[in-house]
């Protein structure tokens, strides 16, 4: 009941302007978000590989991935004399050119399928590479973008980051005091915070899993698309945290056409030309993204869209 309350609260506050997407019916005639542009992820045993210049790309429907950053992930020790890469992971030593579709294992050749290439000082090898040549089990998932190298096993948030004092975020809420409250242990406000990035994605809180955070656009209104477990009809909601106290509610909406197997994709709305209320709100005047849940902390996301 104490839950209910607050969210009827939030509700009050924010306006009828910002009521959720509706859940729409596969037989209903909608026009789906159209996505913007999905970067490809890498990930060993659930943690995101950064690769600080060159990113993973597709080519003729196959992931390529700048190899050096993988290996080291891998704990594989990596050299190039010009065009001849030699890396050594355990027991393998795995030798490989530049322009070649093949590689040797051990002195034993084994087919790549797309040959390495160099863009940008950096090589590029096929998924096929990284299961064959390094031994480890590789998964491509289109609907996440993600390529997953070793376990699936999502880490619960609080296991992987420190929560901080909530006191120099306290001035976002400026007037909205109660977007603070948590009910984690009876219904208070928070004192603490997880500060997430962008990098600590995937990551589950309550049961559920967060992949990834998206922009995409649906008749002119711009939206940002969770891709998410959470099959609830009311999924957590969003709060999109202005420094000058701008703060944006979001409910969370769906096309449940769109529901695939596990994966849920959560739509929340930024802005919408035809209302006043939020036409003039763009996703980069938020400094973060509050993800409304019952926590040890508040979930502040750094806003990916800045």
């Amino acid at each position: 009941m104490k839950k209910l309350s607050i969210l009827l609260l939030i509700l009050m506050a924010v306006g009828l302007s910002m009521l959720p997407i509706e859940a729409f019916s596969a037989k209903a005639e909608v026009r789906l978000p159209t996505m913007k542009s999905q970067s490809i992820e890498v990930l060993v045993d659930a943690r995101k590989v950064k690769f600080p210049d060159q990113k993973p790309m597709l080519e003729n429907n196959q992931v390529l991935v700048p190899i050096r950053f993988v290996s080291d992930k891998l704990g594989g020790k990596l050299d190039l004399a010009g065009d001849e890469i030699t890396i050594v992971k355990g027991d393998r030593t795995v030798k490989l050119v530049i322009g070649a579709k093949t590689a040797s294992v051990n002195g034993k050749t084994i087919t790549l399928g797309l040959e390495a290439k160099a863009v940008n000082g950096r090589t590029y090898v096929p998924l096929r590479f990284i299961s064959e040549a390094l031994g480890e089990k590789v998964e491509w998932d289109k609907l996440t973008k993600f390529v997953w190298i070793g376990s699936k096993d999502i880490p619960e948030l609080k296991d992987i980051l420190e929560p901080t004092d909530i006191k120099p975020y306290e001035k976002y809420f400026e007037g909205q005091k109660f977007l603070m409250d948590s009910c984690y242990e009876g219904c208070k406000p928070a004192t603490k915070v997880y500060l997430v990035s962008y990098d600590d994605f995937p990551f589950s809180f309550n049961g559920k899993s967060y992949y990834r955070l998206d922009l995409a656009q649906n008749e002119g209104r711009t939206l940002v698309r969770a891709t998410t477990t959470d099959k609830a009809q009311m999924a957590s909601s969003f709060v999109f945290l202005n420094p000058k106290g701008k703060v944006r509610y979001a409910p969370a909406g769906h096309y449940e056409g769109e529901n695939n197997g596990n994966f849920r994709f959560h739509y929340y709305l930024v802005s919408n030309p035809l209302d006043p209320a939020t036409k003039n709100f763009t996703v980069d005047q938020a400094d973060y993204i509050l993800i409304m849940a019952d926590y040890p902390g508040l979930i502040l996301v750094q806003n990916p869209f800045k």
